[in-house]
């Protein structure tokens, strides 16, 4: 769920187009790492969800983890994860289990995903098809500094691109996304921007003193603009303060 992977081409090619030597690349709500996996040289990752961050640190090293995921599995990990206790699985473990095995990789909120019947009578096979994706994407994983924190406690290093993927105003949001403050993260994108950073942020709408430098329609599976449910039209933005 709100998942930059369709448009991360379209993306870094709007934030990285002045980049110069050795700048450092810094996604402040990397979720899925989708983005930052793409990008070359020095990069930082944090996401508030430690079990998330747990599970790509424990991914570059090359953990153990089952490559299926039954509903029994699932239910021992929720439960601990719900309880906060490490029984049976680590926070690698719990992580792995729960971005696999979610439904829209909601992470123990949207339920079991497995299996499904399509409406061509095909069955798809979801936690098959976000482990494969996530395999693929371990290469890329490699050197990128991943943390755990609240966004505004990072140590940004000086003349940084930041990209902010924040949870976007008015949709149905994460278990860790909720009670986001968004009147707070502008006013410290604005701190950030004049300190020197260039940072781009992705959500439908802005204040006034953000303009949208790139936008793009796509169907999305976000309650956005009102309405509720998927596969609704959408319009993808990047805003950019106007320092």
């Amino acid at each position: 769920m709100g998942s930059k992977a369709r448009f991360t081409k379209d993306i870094l090619q709007i934030i990285l187009e002045n980049r110069f030597p050795n700048q450092y690349f810094v996604d402040l709500f990397s979720g899925g790492a989708n983005v930052v996996s793409m990008v070359d040289g020095h990069r930082i990752a944090n996401d508030k969800n430690k079990h998330l961050i747990e599970m790509f640190k424990g991914l570059q090293k090359g953990y153990e983890r089952p490559n299926e995921i039954s509903k029994e599995l699932y239910n021992k990990a929720r439960t601990e994860y719900n309880n906060g206790t490490n029984i049976e699985f680590d926070d690698f473990m719990i992580g792995w289990i729960g971005w696999m095995g979610s439904a829209n990789g909601r992470f123990f909120d949207g339920g079991y995903s497995g299996k499904s019947n399509t409406k061509i009578g095909t069955v798809r096979d979801y936690i098959k098809e976000a482990i494969g994706n996530i395999e693929n994407q371990i290469p890329k994983l490699n050197g990128i500094e991943f943390i755990n924190l609240d966004y505004k406690e990072v140590v940004i290093p000086d003349n940084s691109i930041i990209y902010c993927d924040i949870p976007y105003k008015n949709t149905k949001q994460y278990l860790t996304s909720k009670g986001f403050n968004h009147l707070e993260f502008w006013d410290y994108a604005r701190k950030l921007s004049t300190k020197g950073h260039e940072v781009f942020i992705s959500e439908y709408d802005a204040p006034s003193d953000f303009i949208c430098i790139w936008q793009k329609q796509a169907k999305s599976s976000l309650s956005a603009n009102g309405q509720i449910g998927g596969n609704k039209l959408s319009t993808e933005k990047i805003f950019k303060f106007i320092r």
